[in-house]
């Protein structure tokens, strides 16, 4: 009251009476006027002395009485030098009005305040010397302190939110440090009633929450944290006007949770804390910062996991408190996460993880989260999954003041949420797959591995059910089984799928690849698979849309979801190994190719239907996944194919090359049981070649045929004249015509090797052209007999002008080929007309302009008279020594060639025709000896000896 007195009275000479009365003498009195009057003086090294002098007498002065009455004397005086020139004498005026106000009363703000507030709060501000306006700030904070109950009830709230919020500008770190601590001692004195003030401080406390200093960092989080629980709450939904979204407070946040400082990271999630669970507001807080829990339960730092498992297990808490259902009468209460526990089984699958994730909070997923944390997560979920999501594809990875980016931060959150919502992540699959699918490939190997995680631990809470209708085309009444996609034919098919479109029939074949990834992800953690589900696999996997020979990458990508699904089926015996392989192999095979397919031969088959691509790696992995499937069934990496081998041929229109080709390669001693239904499958693709469309498909098969028709000796297998007949008149012939185009010369080539195969093989029976008919005795027989042997000489007229119209075909090595056939055409039961005329053709090859066809002209004629002995009848009466002495002539012009080959070609077929017509050889091969240029050859033909 005394100090108060002194301060209201203007009498000096009453303010030396009450200092007289607390022991001061007149000469301290004198003194400290004369200190006073010095701190106004106009020298600077006076005033500053003056103020040493001050500072000296205060804390030489040890009575706190004293100590307020000295300081009501000397405060005036002191704020006057805030107004100095010298930056030091106003810092150190500064500091030591902040020791005075701790032994004054709370009316030294009334001068305290508006002096700091015209230093401070003013546009642009009055200080600028950085050591003073700290000071001034930290005494501000020291008012808060020591007078925290008088500042909103004596009306100073105004002045103190001014400094703080102008002094948040400042660019000096201190600075900023020093407004987190004003406004934690602010907060912390008016608690409830900074409401007034709290929005604004905490919009300008929202730009140091991005600088670059970690401190600044953290103490700015805590006290913007401290605004928001004190009334600043609608900052957080800021969202709603701010345009750009990284400038919202809970981007800012979640950056905070990302930063690369330890400290900062702790500090947010103690703010996440109290936002969640001690304002009034905290159920309302959950789906925007839910998500920033679940990022720091895979922090690297340990004390950052273990608060965010902290705040998990509060938030479960309260949500089992906020729907608890204490209600005595049991018919109206609900059940609630009580009874769940009590009454429900406990499902939970076996957590081991092929894919190991690089997080360290994944280590936990083994242990199931309690029922409140899954339930609060899931309720909270649908609001910011969809970001989320963006997150994860987006384009713009940096996160400031962080080392992780916003895929990394994304894949880290959704990874959390699908372990603690388990199966409510069923209602977002189809948008976690689509994000999903955009990552899998990723130049990033963390986040492609992430990612992988992410599937896998999606389908350890899913079954194939659930994801499958994602992406399988179905009709109305669900998904197509196996039996019935085998009864539609093509245009139901492109119906059914015409009215059901799905994301893998219209999108590019870099998401079907990702997709394809992602199925094998899923099914790698998928805890069950039944009958009904394999087939749904099995349905999505061999369907035209996934094997497709064009695009390597997509195949090897199913190849790999192949492996898995083999594996899961034999793991949950929808596949059993077969034991006794050879007993099958005898005795079951014609039953089982009438049974029900079962689900290794789906997958045996579409293995071998992707070997339509021309990809070496794609052939390779095929061939590997393939041996591997065979070998885990029946032990051996060949047997499979001849298990199925009557299976796969049994829809002899249906069977694609590849699949023919893998069989004919592997069949082994099955080609030889099943050649009938093999060349059906042949006569099926072969009957009819359109030269107008791309034929490589039917021109590789008919390659097969030519191959399957040269190696009937080595597989021991025999081919049915009815169906060499068959052969000969839908394949042989036909092609074997000219056509225009280059991909009918094409198939003419290899129509004329295919004859030739057959001819070479002896494939051909005599009996075809002349058949045993029994004329019988009436004329219907005799017309029937007669039929049947004119049908046989026009099959043998066809062959024979197929042969024929070949020899001067453009193409010297399809002329070749059908020279090298001529003995075995001969061989055919030719009438003598046509025997001469086949000879006369074959004789103008002679004069062929290559010289590769008048070596096999040569040899062509070597052969037939080599083995004149086994010539038809008629064929060898055809032969008579004037026509020998056309072809000797010939050949005799020919043996003077310039080709040293082709001489000696012709010398060894007249030594033949000389052991038939010896004496006709003699006498034109003397009368040429001299017109010869060397008559060594001549001389060679002459001395031969017939019997050697």
């Amino acid at each position: 009251k005394a100090t108060v007195s002194v301060l209201n009275c203007a009498s000096p000479r009453l303010r030396v009476r009450v200092w007289t009365r607390r022991g001061w003498t007149r000469e301290a009195m004198d003194t400290v006027r004369h200190d006073i009057n010095c701190l106004q003086d106009s020298r600077i090294d006076i005033r500053w002395k003056a103020l040493n002098r001050v500072r000296n007498n205060f804390d030489a002065t040890e009575e706190d009485d004293v100590k307020a009455l000295y300081a009501a004397e000397v405060v005036k005086p002191l704020l006057r030098m805030l107004d100095d020139k010298r930056d030091r004498h106003r810092e150190h005026a500064t500091m030591l009005v902040k020791d005075l106000v701790k032994h004054m009363q709370y009316e030294c703000m009334e001068w305290i305040l508006p002096v700091v507030v015209a230093r401070l709060a003013g546009q642009p501000v009055e200080e600028q010397a950085e050591p003073v306006k700290l000071e001034l700030m930290e005494l501000i904070i020291e008012c808060l302190n020591v007078f925290p109950h008088d500042i909103f009830r004596r009306g100073f709230l105004d002045y103190f939110a001014s400094i703080i919020r102008n002094c948040a500008k400042d660019a000096d770190p201190d600075m900023k440090l020093a407004v987190c601590r004003g406004v934690t001692a602010l907060t912390g004195a008016c608690r409830e009633n900074t409401k007034a003030v709290a929005m604004d401080l905490a919009k300008a406390l929202k730009p140091n929450l991005r600088v670059k200093q970690w401190k600044v960092r953290k103490a700015t989080t805590l006290a913007f944290g401290q605004l928001v629980c004190h009334g600043a709450v609608d900052i957080i939904y800021d969202f709603r006007d701010e345009v750009n979204e990284i400038n919202t407070t809970r981007s800012i946040l979640k950056a905070l949770c990302c930063d690369r400082s330890e400290s900062v990271r702790q500090a947010a999630l103690n703010v996440i804390a109290d936002w969640t669970m001690e304002i009034n507001e905290r159920q309302d807080m959950h789906r925007h910062f839910v998500p920033l829990v679940c990022l720091a339960m895979t922090d690297e730092i340990e004390s950052v996991r273990m608060k965010g498992v902290e705040i998990l297990k509060g938030l479960g808490d309260f949500y089992e408190m906020d729907n608890e259902d204490n209600r005595v009468d049991l018919d109206k209460r609900r059940i609630t996460l009580k009874d769940i526990k009590w009454y429900a089984d406990e499902v939970y699958p076996e957590m081991a993880m092929s894919v190991k994730s690089g997080l360290p909070g994944t280590t936990d997923f083994d242990q199931r989260p309690p029922l409140g944390i899954r339930m609060a997560v899931a309720e909270c979920c649908r609001t910011y999954i969809p970001p989320l999501l963006s997150d994860i594809i987006a384009l713009e990875w940096n996160i400031p003041n962080s080392l992780v980016n916003r895929r990394m931060v994304g894949l880290r959150i959704l990874i959390v949420t699908c372990w603690l919502i388990e199966s409510n992540a069923l209602q977002y699959m189809q948008s976690i797959l689509d994000a999903l699918y955009k990552v899998l490939r990723d130049d990033d190997p963390v986040v492609k591995n992430e990612a992988f995680f992410c599937l896998e631990l999606l389908g350890k809470f899913h079954t194939p059910d659930n994801y499958i209708p994602l992406v399988l085309t179905q009709r109305d009444g669900g998904a197509m089984g196996v039996e019935e996609k085998e009864n539609i034919d093509d245009v139901e098919r492109r119906e059914i799928c015409r009215r059901n479109m799905t994301i893998f029939s219209t999108t590019a074949n870099t998401t079907k690849i990702n997709i394809l990834i992602a199925f094998k992800y899923l099914l790698i953690g998928t805890p069950q698979l039944t009958e009904s589900q394999a087939y749904m696999i099995t349905q999505a996997i061999t369907g035209p849309e996934v094997v497709d020979a064009e695009a390597p990458q997509q195949l090897l990508a199913l190849l790999d979801l192949i492996e898995v699904f083999q594996d899961l089926l034999l793991k949950y015996k929808l596949v059993e190994p077969y034991t006794d392989i050879e007993k099958e192999l005898e005795d079951g095979a014609e039953e089982a190719a009438q049974s029900k397919h079962p689900f290794d031969f789906y997958l045996f088959f579409t293995l071998m239907d992707i070997q339509a691509c021309v990809d070496v790696d794609v052939l390779k992995k095929s061939r590997q996944v393939l041996a591997t499937l065979s070998t885990l069934l029946t032990g051996t990496p060949d047997a499979l194919y001849m298990k199925h081998f009557l299976r796969a041929i049994r829809d002899v229109n249906s069977v694609p090359l590849p699949v023919l080709t893998n069989l004919l390669h592997y069949g082994g001693r099955m080609l030889a049981k099943y050649t009938v239904n093999i060349i059906k499958v042949f006569l099926s693709h072969l009957h009819q070649c359109r030269y107008d469309v791309d034929a490589r498909e039917q021109l590789r098969c008919m390659d097969l045929l030519v191959e399957f028709v040269l190696d009937v000796k080595k597989n021991k297998v025999v081919i049915p004249m009815e169906q060499i007949e068959q052969i000969i008149v839908l394949i042989i012939v036909p092609n074997g015509k000219w056509h225009a185009g280059g991909a009918a010369h094409l198939f003419r080539k290899v129509a004329l090797s295919l004859l030739s195969g057959l001819l070479v093989q002896n494939l051909v029976p005599v009996k075809l052209f002349v058949p045993d008919v029994d004329e019988g005795t009436t004329w219907e027989e005799k017309e029937a007999a007669r039929k049947i042997l004119e049908e046989g000489v026009n099959l043998l007229t066809s062959v024979v002008d197929t042969w024929k119209n070949t020899l001067d075909a453009d193409d010297p090595e399809l002329r070749a080929i059908v020279v090298k056939t001529s003995f075995y055409v001969m061989s055919l039961p030719l009438q003598i007309p046509e025997s001469q005329d086949c000879v006369k053709e074959l004789m103008q090859r002679m004069d062929d302009s290559n010289d590769i066809v008048r070596i096999e002209t040569a040899l062509a004629f070597k052969q037939i008279f080599a083995a004149y002995a086994a010539l038809p009848d008629k064929v060898r009466e055809s032969f008579t020594e004037d026509k020998a002495r056309g072809w000797v002539a010939t050949l005799l012009l020919h043996m003077d060639d310039a080709n040293q080959e082709v001489k000696e070609a012709v010398c060894e077929a007249l030594q033949e025709v000389k052991a038939h017509f010896k004496d006709v050889v003699v006498e034109l091969a003397t009368k040429v000896r001299e017109k010869h240029m060397t008559t060594r050859y001549i001389d060679k033909v002459l001395s031969f000896d017939t019997m050697l």
